[in-house]
């Protein structure tokens, strides 16, 4: 298998971010899986719900991921940490979003 040329790999992110769900988005669904990006030397990533305890995420794809089910409707806080291999634990800004799982008045009429 051959290398890809540099103009197309892949660059690792440099810092501890909160992908999904975006700042302020609306989430419709009862199942959903937060993406996180964390720097290439993370040894570990956890989140932290509405200021619940810290859950362990998995790795895959180069991303971090955190599946959430069984939620309430309403505004919802995500926080997430980082442990990296030289021991240092960073945090990331909190994150907040919405749950709406009632249907729309709006979409029902459109």
């Amino acid at each position: 298998m051959r290398a890809r040329p540099a103009r197309f790999a892949r660059k690792a992110p440099t810092r501890l971010s909160i992908d999904y769900p975006g700042q302020g988005e609306r989430i419709f669904c009862a199942h959903y899986t937060l993406r996180i990006s964390a720097p290439e030397a993370a040894r570990s990533v956890d989140v932290s719900i509405d200021q619940g305890p810290w859950r362990h995420c998995r790795q895959a794809a180069g991303h971090w991921w955190y599946d959430w089910t069984c939620w309430d409707c309403g505004e919802h806080e995500v926080i997430a940490r980082v442990r990296t291999r030289e021991g240092e634990v960073v945090s990331c800004e909190p994150h907040e979003f919405l749950v709406d799982l009632e249907p729309h008045q709006e979409e029902a009429n459109a």
